[in-house]
């Protein structure tokens, strides 16, 4: 069998590199690499880009449901508020926010704690006397958008909150057209560094280049990582779940991340640095995705899989 890692760079730690950062990418496929892979992130005061900003911008336009807010206090905006919150992204006109869950909204129990009472308070709000309903979509920093990922956010969620936020359209934001775009403008092909069409281009649900694993995630964390899987409810006589896609994808980058591992020579301590091998429901659920491996639900980039990067290509 060919080793999968011998032409890949690795680190001090032990720890190959992925396909799409390594040194070596022209020796090993044989062609330059033009352009990154690109992710789905928030803005911050280092970067200018604001890949998650521009998303909602291409789903829900500016000219048409009013001006994105970007970390403005609430107050400051003419709320009554029990808490003085600042949300991510916040659409005025549609009293919906999308907030960016990083990895320490799952290691750092303060800030769990902190994100269940900001959900609280947001049930308090008032403008001018009059309560103001507000709804909040998650963005887990493990997302990206893929085609079934794009529908759940802007599609299945609008429509559930469009029961309560009346300026929501009932039939939600997604359409084809719009998820193109959104992809092109977010993501870029590998080899030629033009914008993706298509979700083989497109990095899965999961960890790449990250290293803040689950091993590390409080008890909270975990549990709210688990939630985030098995997310359902009703609505309009109609079950809206969370995309299997999502649990697949992440659980399958992490095998990726273990195969690629050889810090320690007993191969159990290198699973034990990525996963919590404490909780027995994540464990069961990793087990279970790893022995059961759905191909039409890994239908997008693995960055430290050879075959998923070459895929791409083409």
């Amino acid at each position: 069998m060919k080793n999968n890692h011998i032409e890949r760079f690795i680190s001090v730690d032990k720890i190959y590199t992925t396909y799409d950062k390594t040194r070596n990418f022209k020796a090993i496929f044989k062609i330059k690499k033009k352009g990154d892979t690109g992710s789905l992130t928030a803005g911050s005061k280092k970067t200018k880009s604001d890949p998650l900003k521009e998303i909602i911008k291409i789903f829900i336009p500016e000219n048409k449901y009013g001006k994105i807010q970007v970390k403005k206090k609430i107050r400051s905006l003419g709320y009554d508020a029990k808490s003085n919150i600042e949300p991510d992204y916040f659409l005025e006109n549609l009293g919906l926010i999308f907030e960016f869950d990083g990895p320490d909204h799952y290691n750092d129990s303060i800030k769990v704690m902190k994100d269940e009472r900001k959900y609280q308070n947001l049930k308090y709000i008032k403008k001018n006397g009059k309560n103001i309903p507000i709804r909040i979509i998650r963005i887990p920093y493990y997302f990206q958008l893929t085609k079934n990922v794009a529908k759940f956010i802007f599609k299945d969620l609008i429509i559930h909150f469009s029961k309560e936020l009346k300026n929501l359209p009932t039939s939600g934001f997604y359409s084809d057209d719009k998820f193109k775009k959104a992809i092109s403008k977010v993501y870029n092909n590998i080899f030629s560094g033009k914008p993706a069409e298509t979700e083989y281009e497109i990095p899965s649900c999961g960890l790449h280049t990250s290293q803040r694993f689950p091993s590390e995630f409080t008890e909270k964390g975990i549990e709210k990582l688990l939630n985030d899987f098995d997310f359902s409810i009703e609505t309009n006589n109609k079950l809206i779940k969370a995309p299997k896609c999502i649990e697949h994808q992440y659980m399958w980058s992490l095998k990726y991340i273990i195969d690629d591992i050889k810090t320690y020579e007993n191969p159990e301590e290198n699973v034990r640095l990525v996963l919590p091998t404490w909780h027995k429901k994540f464990m069961y659920k990793y087990n279970f995705n790893i022995k059961n491996k759905d191909e039409k639900l890994l239908k997008c980039l693995f960055t430290r899989d050879k075959e998923s990067i070459l895929k791409t290509k083409y």
